[in-house]
């Protein structure tokens, strides 16, 4: 379109619209603007599944998981500035190099330090947990290789790690050294020095005689936090189950709360915090896997139930509902997305749910990319005031083959308007597998989203900043 043109033949009543009207442009142009894609690690063989936080200065740490040796996965690390550049040495700063494979790494971050945790088998016969601090100068802080936070002669996996505000940290873990068949959570806090504050190899949540798995963490902002879980009982009996405790490890609730309905098979927890010390939960319901569906809850501080019984249908559409991501919404809700297969195709469609269990927008959710071929694995944080930014992998190359895909992104705000276009901003289209985004707001309207796409070798980590 001849912008200029147009503007030309407008009628004499609309000349007084256009300050405004540019204002709007200028505005759009600001919010699509995009860094460069910049290189975190293109080390030899794999780098891949980063896990990232902000600095505290407008950039970020990364870490991941690194196959450079071309025998064992290690840990590598990098921080990225603000502007984009990176601090530490080149291809990343090594966390871990101990023998055999170091996995399944989180993150959190202090003032001046981050703590990273990860499953090891560097003792060769189980999978035990080991954990690491690093400072902001790309100093690591602790012992070399990591800290052992559990080397029971049981396996220990799937891990969650929370700030405990003083510069240390709570793990959670699950653990089979009471049973294989049904394991049990345990959990262990490390001062700033790398010092476990509990018994040695942690000390258990609640021992049921059910299959405790996929631990999260959740501080209450009151001196305590939450760890909820995948809970299963049989093979036709899975739940949702959440437990409060205070930083010394005291119960705050006499028995773990269950959150999803007794009957039924509910999965895949997702929990943000409420801004009201408590929490909110969405999961999935299983209905013989062809007609999957996701609820929510809102849990007080004193453990009630502030919703429904059963929680409140986030999407009941036909089909499945899956790979949910949430985020508090700043108003004391929820805004959640979801890979949606009503249609032909997987798209993705979001809603959101407001502090007193209101679906804000129509119901079944409202469409956040429906282009041709699959949108899966969304990642959304909250980006700035009343905006929300939203980055997935997407198979619209191949409608549905998966044998060509990219990662877009896009915009909303709180009434569910796409700010950007329709069917989403491109991140990456290179050639090659991409693996899921991981992004995190920086500050100043900004986000970093940082993937590993395989289209040199195995895998290496990208970051790029909207």
């Amino acid at each position: 379109m001849d912008t200029k043109n147009a503007f030309h033949r407008m009628s004499f009543p609309l000349v007084k619209f256009i300050p405004l009207f540019l204002v709007g442009v200028f505005c759009l142009l600001q919010s699509t603007t995009a860094s460069e894609k910049i290189s975190v690690s293109t080390a030899k063989d794999g780098q891949l599944f980063p896990s990232v936080v902000n600095d505290g200065k407008g950039g970020v740490i990364v870490v991941w998981e690194d196959y450079r040796t071309g025998k064992d996965w290690d840990v590598y690390a990098q921080r990225v500035d603000n502007n984009n550049t990176p601090m530490w040495q080149t291809d990343g700063l090594p966390i871990s190099t101990a023998d055999r494979n170091q996995r399944r790494l989180r993150m959190i971050r202090h003032d001046t330090h981050a703590i990273v945790v990860w499953n090891d088998r560097r003792g060769g016969g189980s999978w035990d947990i080991y954990a690491q601090a690093v400072n902001l100068e790309g100093k690591v802080l602790w012992q070399t290789d990591g800290i052992p936070i559990c080397t029971n002669a049981a396996d220990q996996s799937t891990q969650a790690i929370l700030s405990d505000g003083e510069g240390g940290a709570i793990v959670v873990w699950e653990d089979e050294r009471r049973s294989s068949e049904f394991q049990d959570l345990y959990i262990q806090r490390i001062n700033p020095d790398g010092t476990m504050m509990w018994q040695q190899d942690g000390i258990p949540v609640f021992p049921s005689e059910s299959l405790q798995s996929n631990p999260i963490l959740i501080a209450d902002g009151l001196g305590g936090f939450y760890i909820v879980w995948w809970d299963v009982i049989g093979y036709d009996a899975w739940h949702i189950m959440a437990y409060r405790l205070s930083f010394d490890a005291r119960p705050l609730w006499d028995t773990p709360l269950l959150i999803t309905p007794e009957n039924g098979m509910q999965g895949e927890p997702r929990v943000v915090a409420d801004g009201k010390s408590g929490l909110i939960v969405v999961w999935q319901i299983y209905e013989n896997f062809i007609n999957d569906q996701l609820y929510a809850q809102r849990i007080s501080p004193d453990g009630k139930k502030l919703w429904q019984k059963i929680g409140v249908p986030v999407c009941t559409a036909d089909e499945i509902q899956k790979n949910a991501a949430i985020v508090n919404d700043g108003k004391g809700g929820i805004i959640a997305v979801w890979r949606d297969e009503r249609d032909i195709y997987g798209d993705l469609y979001t809603q959101r749910i407001g502090a007193d269990g209101t679906l804000a927008w129509e119901s079944d959710g409202i469409p956040l990319c429906t282009a041709g071929g699959h949108q899966d694995r969304p990642f959304i944080v909250q980006s700035a005031e009343d905006q929300f930014f939203v980055a997935w992998i997407d198979y619209r190359g191949d409608f549905g083959e998966k044998s060509v895909d990219a990662i877009y992104c896009q915009q909303i705000d709180l009434d569910g308007n796409l700010l950007w276009e329709k069917e989403g901003v491109p991140i990456s289209t290179s050639e090659g597998e991409h693996f899921p985004p991981f992004v995190v707001s920086v500050g100043n309207g900004q986000c970093a989203v940082v993937w590993s796409n395989n289209q040199r070798d195995n895998g290496d980590i990208f970051l790029k900043r909207f």
